[in-house]
């Protein structure tokens, strides 16, 4: 969230030392991410450590609590991980939040900057070596399992028939209503054929594997030092491997020397064509309801939330991004 929660900031410099013992010198609301029930603080306490926090509305996905504390308990030093509570938790209650602590990453948004190739093969070694990682019970029943019915759609429906009947007034709601109208027709493909995707692979038999399931670049950070961290486990799932390889995998057939690295390090294999169609066109969908939900139907959504939420919605159908992605992907079935 780019706006600051109705929480204090003595509130919030009282909780961390009530349940992790920290003492905060200073605290700063960090304007970034894209997830609209999360909001994050750098906290610097009085013997000049660093820590990141997150302050979320509720935790919807325990597993992506668990699994990188799992992971990187036992030995996947490249994932960064809740770290406990005076009680042995991973996240303490105050209020209506929930809050999380993390170490701070001094580093920079791989999608910020270039990742050297032997970064990229680095970073298909970690990604091969999370998707054959078997977790034990105690977190495995809290990991969800693909179930290849798009979570966002009964939402985007609903948005576009209320859209196209209903007047808005809001400048915001207006602007992002005339331009969804102009884009009916592609709305609509996207929904059916992810649906339609979805279908046919409930009937197939699939691996599925442990999924980060939010893998961009934007989630691996790189310090000065050159050391690269996996951040943002929220979406964590057991799902085929596709669902991870899309946002490394490019359109056309012939590799980049970015995949030729990545696989250097993942490893070769068979890709299933179709289930890297459904996750782009179920990401596509997941995105347009996103956008939509903060500008229409989230009521404490403020301006600047509005304002980003209207230009992320409309940057989704420009040349080279997901929307073109999914198009481009053929559906073989």
């Amino acid at each position: 969230m780019i706006e600051k929660p109705t929480l204090k900031d003595e509130k919030i410099i009282v909780a961390l030392h009530e349940n992790y013992s920290i003492q905060a010198s200073e605290i700063e609301f960090l304007p970034i991410g894209n997830d609209a029930s999360a909001f994050t603080y750098r906290v610097e306490t009085k013997n000049q450590i660093s820590y990141f926090l997150k302050i979320k509305k509720g935790i919807s996905n325990l597993a992506g609590l668990f699994v990188p504390r799992f992971l990187k308990d036992n030995g996947v030093e490249q994932v960064i991980a809740p770290l406990s509570t005076k009680t042995q938790e991973l996240w303490v209650n105050v209020e209506e939040f929930a809050f999380i602590l993390y170490p701070f990453i001094k580093g920079k948004e791989a999608m910020q900057i270039d990742m050297a190739d032997g970064q990229w093969t680095e970073f298909g070694s970690i990604l091969k070596q999370i998707h054959n990682t078997e977790l034990p019970s105690d977190i495995s029943q809290y990991v969800r399992l693909e179930t290849f019915v798009p979570k966002w759609s009964k939402l985007v429906k609903e948005l576009h028939k209320c859209i196209n009947v209903q007047d808005f007034h809001d400048p915001y709601k207006k602007e992002l209503a005339t331009f969804w109208k102009e884009k009916n027709g592609t709305i609509q493909i996207l929904i059916e054929r992810t649906e339609m995707i979805g279908k046919h692979l409930q009937k197939m038999d699939l691996d599925f594997v442990l999924c980060h399931a939010d893998i961009h670049t934007a989630n691996i950070l790189l310090t000065p030092e050159q050391e690269m961290f996996i951040v943002d486990w929220d979406d964590t799932l057991l799902a085929p491997k596709e669902r991870d390889l899309m946002f490394i995998l490019g359109g056309d057939p012939i590799p980049t020397t970015e995949e030729q690295m990545f696989f250097d390090g993942y490893g070769n294999m068979k890709i299933n064509r179709l289930a890297l169609a459904y996750y782009r066109y179920e990401w596509c969908v997941q995105e347009i309801g996103d956008f939509g939900k903060r500008v229409f139907l989230t009521k404490d959504s403020g301006e600047s939330t509005k304002q980003h939420s209207l230009e992320g919605f409309m940057r989704l159908f420009s040349q080279g991004d997901v929307i073109e992605t999914a198009f481009d992907t053929p559906v073989e079935i």
